[in-house]
């Protein structure tokens, strides 16, 4: 094969050098986020009996609503919703929007609470008297500076919060378990979630 001659022949081995230098470089930060993604999914797991991830529950109104975590706690039904906001988050009960400042950009988003206010109300008319917590969950990238909301956890204090729970053991599973199954009867995956 011959090669044009403005391109020196040591150049084809340089190139194809740092085509595998890109790849292992992005290969690594794919694995990196895949592991993050497991402590997070392997944290959330530790404190539930049983899970419903991603599902439809019906809204009481002829709808339907996301939930994107239903833990059976020992506490009884968990409501959770995951949020990967990297940077320092400033944000209050009463406040509509809140603000993110990273280290490359500024923006706001709509106070979680409210739609986590929603998805509580809707998991409670499944569940009767039985006691619905709901918690908007924070990755270890988010920050408070100025101290979080009352229904927000950051990951890394969840467990504290949360008791881990020993799976094998299901008699606070069984004191639920009537009403952890008529929610579950009435969750439908949601095939719009990731």
């Amino acid at each position: 094969m011959t090669t044009p001659a403005h391109i020196p022949p040591w150049a084809w081995p340089v190139a194809a050098a740092l085509l595998v230098l890109a790849a292992i470089g992005w290969g690594y930060l794919q694995y990196r986020e895949y592991r993050a993604r497991r402590e997070v999914e392997e944290t959330i797991a530790s404190i539930a009996y049983e899970m419903l991830q991603n599902v439809l529950l019906p809204n009481g109104n002829g709808g339907q609503i996301h939930v994107h975590y239903l833990l059976l706690t020992q506490r009884g039904l968990l409501v959770l919703d995951l949020l990967d906001l990297p940077g320092a988050i400033f944000g209050g009960d009463q406040m509509i929007e809140w603000t993110v400042i990273g280290k490359k950009r500024r923006f706001t988003f709509a106070n979680p609470q409210h739609a986590l206010y929603d998805r509580m109300a809707a998991v409670r008319l499944l569940t009767g008297d039985v006691p619905v917590e709901g918690r908007v969950l924070f990755t270890v990238r988010s920050d408070f500076p100025k101290g979080k909301p009352r229904h927000v956890v950051r990951i890394d204090s969840l467990t504290s919060d949360y008791p881990v729970v020993d799976q094998a053991r299901g008699n606070i599973a069984a004191a639920f378990g009537d009403v952890w199954n008529n929610v579950k009867k009435h969750a439908e995956p949601n095939p719009l979630a990731s």
